[in-house]
């Protein structure tokens, strides 16, 4: 198993470039993943600059409908002329925001194409799909009482109304691929709750060791308190090796390297993991 971050919020490699968002290059078994494409094409240029090819990808998985993960599709359909399966949840295309800085206001943060712009073979993802054999997506995570809360501040425009409803983030997905030593899990953002997300995977996977976690965990603007709780409700799943990504936030990041010491890696752009079998 080979895990690329070609996008991420950090970098600290000279000849590679940033931005607010995430683009993983997910390799096993055979098979080569484009898990998300960032804001924009800059996830193509660090791949270039790393000797990462993006041709022959199997498939393409779109974590969410927000711009930082997947604005950088149509960039990639343009280099490559033609898209391998593009795996997404239906939601994902529907008008998103986030509470702007007055009352009333709103912030667009959807998809910035619209899906008929592209020639990609779509495929409508499931609540829990296996799309080859030991790999998994798993979406529509169930909000628990051991876990979190549902987000504040992320709304949703439902098709053919103006009311903005609250997003309860049904449309986010992860994946999760099963090895002999165990799962690893690709996350975006967890919006519904990394613990949410932990508790969906021990249901699904009963007695599976989590080998590696790399996830956005939405901690960026977490207070010090609600970083360290979710520190300790992580302890329990054992997760052998750490990598939180992007929407973590420095802060956070540091915390669980604090805690997790050499289980805890940092996922910058150009980072690779490589995962023994």
């Amino acid at each position: 198993m080979k895990l690329t971050v070609l996008n991420e919020n950090l970098v600290y490699r000279a000849g590679l470039t940033a931005e607010h968002g995430l683009s993983v290059l997910v390799e096993e078994q055979g098979r080569r993943l484009l898990f998300d494409t960032g804001q924009t094409g800059r996830f193509m240029e660090n791949a270039a600059r790393l000797g990462v090819s993006l041709e022959g990808l199997d498939a393409i998985i779109l974590s969410h409908g927000h711009y930082d993960h997947c604005g950088g599709l149509t960039a990639l359909e343009k280099q490559l002329g033609q898209l391998p399966p593009v795996y997404v949840r239906k939601a994902s295309f529907l008008k998103k925001y986030t509470a702007g800085r007055r009352p009333g206001e709103y912030r667009d943060i959807g998809i910035p194409w619209k899906r008929k712009e592209s020639r990609a073979k779509w495929i409508d993802t499931e609540d829990f799909q296996e799309i080859w054999p030991g790999f998994y997506l798993l979406g529509n995570i169930p909000y628990r009482p051991e876990g979190e809360p549902r987000p504040e501040g992320f709304f949703y425009q439902p098709e053919g109304k103006e009311e903005m409803e609250p997003d309860a983030f049904s449309d986010e997905q992860f994946l999760a691929v099963d090895s002999p030593k165990g799962l690893t899990l690709v996350m975006g953002c967890s919006h519904m709750g990394i613990i949410n997300c932990l508790l969906q995977v021990r249901e699904r996977f009963p007695g599976r060791p989590i080998r590696c976690m790399l996830a956005g965990m939405h901690l960026m603007n977490a207070s010090e308190e609600q970083i360290q709780k979710t520190i300790e409700r992580l302890r329990p799943f054992r997760v052998e090796c750490l990598i939180p990504v992007h929407c973590t936030g420095v802060e956070a990041i540091v915390a669980m390297k604090q805690a997790f010491g050499k289980r805890c890696r940092i996922g910058q752009c150009g980072a690779r993991f490589l995962l023994d079998e």
